[in-house]
């Protein structure tokens, strides 16, 4: 009894957080289509997508992100966290040289740079 009303919480709590993902992907998308220029909502739309690992996705939005604001280094961090999640070592790695040239003291770039080229070994 106590394991099937757990269940139904579960499954209750699932569907109220899809419909939160699905209302928060609408209202990204309303506001990208009010303010095109704005990286940091291409921005916000991809941790959104990079949540739900829909890494491609992430990282369409990190480039537009990218394209309107060249220094937005935590667009450049998450795209980086994407590539990795898709296999993808070069361009991570290729991310986080770009912001270490910007901020060598950057030790999350750093370290994160370190394990992606440990598992390229």
């Amino acid at each position: 009894m106590i394991r099937d009303l757990l269940k139904r919480t579960q499954a209750a709590a699932g569907k109220k957080t899809e419909l939160q993902d699905g209302k928060a992907l609408k209202q990204h998308n309303k506001a990208i289509r009010k303010d095109p220029e704005n990286a940091g909502l291409y921005f916000e739309r991809g941790n959104y997508s990079l949540k739900n690992k829909s890494y491609v996705k992430a990282i369409i939005d990190y480039n537009r992100a990218i394209r309107l604001n060249c220094r937005f280094i935590e667009a450049y961090h998450s795209r980086a966290v994407a590539k990795e999640k898709m296999s993808y070592y070069q361009g991570a790695v290729a991310d986080y040289n770009y912001i270490l040239s910007c901020d060598p003291a950057d030790t999350m770039a750093s370290e994160n740079k370190k394990i992606i080229l440990n598992k390229l070994k």
